[in-house]
């Protein structure tokens, strides 16, 4: 592992040689597994990263991946140990680390839940007392933070999201937030349809948006989300944000099944 400490011991951005920052640039964006969204194994990334490598190239900067477990990516962006991450929404101690684009896609957040046990709920605070499952590191709204802040929703957090499926099936928990396309992605691919067709998920509690994102700190941040910004609004003037989006969803759906953790 000595290689992989090294690796790590000097920022992203500190690594280049010679950078030309008045034409071509180069970063490196921490990411995580999120299917069909992002992933190390999608096509292409997945749908986000797609769109996200496009529109830096639109604008003369070329993007690599590191792929981390667990969250760490947003950690390692705000540390500034990689340039930035993809896919994250704004919270407030995010916004003292890192610099935000331009919103590029919503997320759908939905509560998936056992049929056999369907709640019915008009605002969060409905849902007080219910066993509900998060993902350590995941950001879940203003007000679901300030109800779980205030005790009034009970949460229990795990360090990924197959796992609250699991105890989500296990009885374990009672509901499970998370981005319905995602959740449906990963129920597709990693549990037998007979486990499956006993969930399902309740209308959005939150748009989430998705964001690129810099490290705060990084000398060329505010040039870098400029640049992002720029090319972000060409690709969906020219229709190609629509055109990448919709290939590459399919393609995702079209990839081999992708193993489960622990298998």
């Amino acid at each position: 592992m000595l290689h992989i400490m090294l690796a790590w011991a000097v920022p992203a951005h500190a690594q280049r040689t010679s950078p030309s920052w008045q034409g071509q640039m180069a970063i490196v964006l921490g990411s995580d597994d999120w299917p069909p969204y992002i992933g190390g194994d999608l096509p292409d990334y997945g749908i986000l990263s797609r769109v996200v490598t496009a529109a830096f190239a639109h604008s003369k900067v070329t993007v690599s991946y590191r792929f981390l477990p667990n969250n760490r990516s947003l950690q390692s962006a705000r540390n500034g140990m990689v340039d930035g991450s993809l896919g994250w929404a704004p919270s407030p101690d995010r916004l003292q680390d890192l610099l935000y684009s331009r919103p590029v896609m919503a997320a759908r957040m939905v509560f998936f839940q056992r049929k056999a046990n369907a709640v019915r709920w008009t605002q969060l605070a409905d849902l007080a007392g219910l066993r509900i499952g998060v993902t350590i590191g995941n950001y879940y709204s203003d007000e679901f933070d300030r109800l779980a802040r205030q005790g009034i929703l009970k949460t229990d957090g795990v360090a990924d999201d197959l796992s609250n499926f699991r105890k989500l099936l296990a009885r374990r928990i009672d509901l499970f937030p998370i981005e319905e396309e995602v959740g449906q992605f990963l129920l597709s691919r990693h549990f037998p349809p007979r486990e499956s067709r006993q969930l399902e998920h309740s209308q959005p509690f939150w748009m989430a948006p998705m964001h690129v994102v810099i490290w705060r700190k990084h000398p060329h941040g505010a040039e870098l989300i400029a640049r992002f910004n720029r090319g972000l609004q060409a690709l969906q003037r020219s229709g190609e944000f629509d055109r990448m989006v919709r290939e590459t969803r399919q393609a995702c759906l079209r990839s081999p099944q992708l193993p489960s953790e622990g298998e």
